[in-house]
């Protein structure tokens, strides 16, 4: 059966909580809240683009040419914009509307490279909830996130076209599966004019042992029309999830996808619509 979203924030005075609930069909699992002041202690992460652009760390041309040990990946990084290829634009800040089930947040989700990693800030309505990086996987105010926000970090900084060119740094494994790969539905038609994808599987390192993720592969189908990702399928506890991208359109010079929808046996629990990117330095 579909699992059914359902998510709540409360901001008080002097902190921000946020307590998240994600409802399944017989299970309602209450998350922990915390507070903004907290999260920038626990963490040294702030909410802002430019407190997490000013650190210092120049990125250098051995990272950059690592990242092109993947022939898909470097196919794609090269196909995305600038944001792999050449400095100055190490931080990305994406802007949006995040839904869950009837419920509608903005969220700020902050993707910062580094030289051995990328780490993933998230907020919602100004608030920090969550974040990740391959070296400590899903937090939430400093300790392992669990449950329900859990699985929205992970999907939030994982389903991405970013993490299937940086998984690479962190010692992923990729696969090509396939290649002109066709729906299910085309079947042997001699008259589908349909999209055609090459499916790579990135797989998580096999010693990982602390903070990894609860889907240890992920399916990404490239289309071979477009060269971009169309879709990511993922297994959560028995749960196949797919997230599907699209609106694919110029921004700042990169290529972003402008519609993210998580969906779960075809319902929808998750959609993410951009509505503004910035790019900066890690200086």
């Amino acid at each position: 059966m579909p699992v059914k979203f359902g998510l709540s924030a409360l901001f008080r005075r002097r902190s921000a909580k946020l307590a998240l609930a994600f409802l399944a069909p017989a299970v309602a699992i209450s998350l922990v809240a915390f507070t903004a002041r907290a999260w920038r202690d626990k963490n040294g992460f702030a909410s802002r683009q430019d407190d997490v652009a000013t650190q210092p760390n120049p990125i250098g041309g051995r990272w950059r040419s690592g990242l092109a040990f993947q022939p898909e990946a470097d196919k794609l990084r090269r196909r995305l914009g600038r944001r792999f290829l050449a400095p100055g634009r190490e931080v990305s800040v994406l802007v949006g509307a995040l839904t869950l089930g009837s419920e509608r947040y903005i969220a700020q989700i902050t993707r910062r490279q580094d030289d051995d990693d990328e780490r993933v800030i998230i907020a919602l309505n100004g608030g920090p909830v969550g974040a990740w990086s391959g070296l400590n996987g899903a937090l939430s105010d400093g300790a392992a996130a669990t449950d329900s926000l859990r699985s929205l970090v992970e999907r939030l900084a994982l389903d991405s076209p970013d993490q299937f060119i940086l998984a690479q740094l962190r010692g992923s494994a990729y696969y090509t599966v396939a290649r002109m790969v066709r729906p299910s539905e085309a079947g042997d038609s001699d008259t589908y004019t349909g999209p055609l994808w090459n499916v790579v599987r990135v797989s998580e390192p096999p010693a990982l042992t602390q903070n990894k993720p609860r889907s240890l592969w992920r399916l990404y189908y490239i289309n071979t029309a477009t060269g971009l990702i169309d879709k990511v399928i993922s297994q959560e506890q028995g749960q196949t999830i797919v997230a599907e991208m699209s609106g694919w359109v110029p921004q700042n010079g990169e290529q972003i996808p402008t519609r993210i929808s998580w969906t779960v046996n075809k319902q929808v629990v998750m959609e993410f619509s951009l509505t503004n990117v910035s790019l900066g330095p890690r200086q």
